[in-house]
């Protein structure tokens, strides 16, 4: 991949985050990376069903994107301390900036929306030198042939009066503009950055849940964490956005042991939420993994006891 359009990924406190919208796209689509977003919205700080930037990523994640060369991890070391008294000097003339640029687009939008009705204002404004109702239903009432000529004969400066609507524009206040946030750091320096060492896999355990989702990526599925139903990983055949995922898939060694009862226990877990519980097993000496499924089957053995 091309180095302008590798993508960074902010290591911060032993987790790595995505903050560039971009770079959270191209990963979602592109690359099948999900992550979680665990940012609040700037007008919904309140609410918890919806989550935006930064993307926290899986250690997997991570690991894989490296290993294909997609990303490279780095550090920010301006964000590690209090910003200076110089770059919040240009956070606020830039923030000015954007205030006076939302006054003259406000004023702008204002004028073309009165040259798009001039006519009907230089009409209500000849009808109230004459004395004439201005309202719309006597507006389109026919005229007799001498009051229209009083009102043909008289001129209007169409300049004049834009400038007088547009004077009637209140002055927009600094509490009502736009606050832009900032998802990605505004005044981006690569010598502000470095590249960091990634220290995963460390154990056999993490090595095996990367074996098990880096074999699972590369069969196209999306993944994400499986936390939520007691598993490592959910799957899911498409984004999941629009798809509900298909397995709960638990990493396994070959040699571990595991007792009926909590194999009947995930079982009915998996099958309460409409999924197939999978042990995904990665063998070493084979460099290869291995699933086995499991569902459960309903039985009325003892319905009637």
């Amino acid at each position: 991949m091309d180095t302008l359009d590798i993508i960074h990924l902010i290591s911060s406190k032993n987790n790595v985050f995505v903050w560039n919208a971009n770079d959270w796209l191209r990963l979602r689509q592109d690359h099948r990376i999900i992550g979680e977003l665990v940012g609040s919205f700037p007008k919904s700080t309140r609410q918890d069903v919806f989550s935006g930037l930064p993307l926290l990523l899986l250690p997997e994640e991570v690991t894989l994107l490296l290993e294909k060369k997609i990303a490279c991890l780095v550090q920010c070391s301006s964000l590690e301390k209090p910003p200076t008294e110089s770059l919040s000097e240009k956070f606020q003339e830039y923030r000015n900036t954007l205030f006076i640029q939302q006054a003259e687009c406000l004023r702008e939008n204002r004028r073309k929306q009165i040259t798009s009705v001039m006519d009907k204002i230089v009409e209500g404004k000849k009808r109230k030198i004459l004395g004439l109702h201005t309202s719309k239903k006597n507006m389109k009432k026919p005229l007799d042939k001498k009051t229209q000529e009083a009102l043909d004969g008289i001129e209007i400066n169409t300049q004049n009066l834009l400038e007088e609507e547009l004077a009637k524009l209140p002055k927009l206040s600094k509490t009502e503009a736009l606050v832009q946030t900032h998802t990605a750091y505004p005044w981006f320096n690569k010598d502000d950055m470095k590249v960091v060492e990634w220290k995963y896999p460390l154990t056999p355990n993490q090595r095996h849940k990367y074996k098990v989702y880096k074999d699972l990526w590369e069969k196209e599925y999306y993944i994400t964490s499986g936390d939520k139903f007691g598993g490592d990983f959910l799957v899911y055949p498409g984004d999941p956005i629009m798809f509900h995922s298909q397995f709960i898939i638990q990493c396994r060694y070959k040699d571990e042991e595991m007792s009926i009862t909590e194999l009947v226990a995930q079982c009915r877990i998996s099958c309460h939420v409409r999924k197939t519980l999978v042990f995904a097993t990665y063998y070493e000496e084979e460099d290869r993994v291995k699933y086995q499924s499991f569902q459960w089957a309903g039985s009325n053995m003892f319905e009637n006891s």
